[in-house]
């Protein structure tokens, strides 16, 4: 990460604690939604079955979530943070193509992430998989490009954000494959977990740092 402004580092933290806030769709997903909704298997139901408007058939099983508006709220506000993160964090990099097309794909996968949460599954199915694809895959391809690039100066967080990145990627194209329904879940959650939990990790980090600098900087 290049030296910072006192004004940047103002900026680089505040787009690290957007990215930090993503924690927020995994409380709400799994710790309020689910145990509310018609199972609580994370292996068989599809992430999108958390935000359906109606009780039915989702992914080969019946599903009913009662609690769906507050997934979807959930991703909506989560990909603005994430949009508005990529924006604000771009300073932790110098001006180049390879910083633009990172944070632009990653604020890509943040607007992936607002679709689905406006186009719930059962009322728009193509829209919001074509969301979830660009959710997912942006996501990932952000995550290895911004890990690749840290990694000189931050060895530990740029291989994390590589393998994170490779592992989404890997299991995005199995779920693209529509593996076994009984399996769809988790290859879902192993494509979108491992770079959300990067990036807000990272996010904090980031954050952490940007302060310290920025108060170090404080007249």
């Amino acid at each position: 990460m290049r030296e910072l402004t006192f004004t940047a580092s103002r900026r680089l933290t505040a787009g690290g604690v957007l990215w930090a806030s993503l924690v927020q769709i995994f409380v709400v997903n799994n710790a309020i939604v689910l145990p509310r909704a018609s199972s609580q298997n994370l292996v068989d139901h599809i992430i999108s079955a958390l935000g359906v408007t109606r009780c039915g058939r989702v992914g080969g099983f019946r599903f009913c979530s009662p609690w769906h508006e507050a997934a979807d709220i959930a991703w909506i506000v989560g990909g603005f943070c994430l949009i508005l993160g990529a924006v604000l964090s771009a300073v932790v990099l110098p001006p180049d193509r390879l910083r633009n097309l990172t944070f632009g794909v990653l604020g890509a996968s943040g607007a992936g992430l607002v679709s689905t949460g406006f186009n719930p599954y059962n009322l728009r199915p193509a829209v919001h998989l074509l969301s979830a694809g660009t959710c997912f895959f942006c996501g990932a391809v952000g995550v290895l490009l911004l890990g690749a690039m840290v990694r000189p100066a931050h060895p530990y967080w740029g291989t994390a954000g590589i393998l994170c990145g490779v592992t989404s990627i890997v299991s995005a194209v199995l779920t693209a494959l529509r593996p076994d329904p009984y399996v769809q879940g988790l290859f879902e959650r192993i494509a979108a977990w491992p770079s959300v939990v990067w990036v807000i990790c990272f996010g904090a980090y980031i954050a952490v740092r940007a302060r310290r600098a920025a108060h170090g900087r404080r007249p």
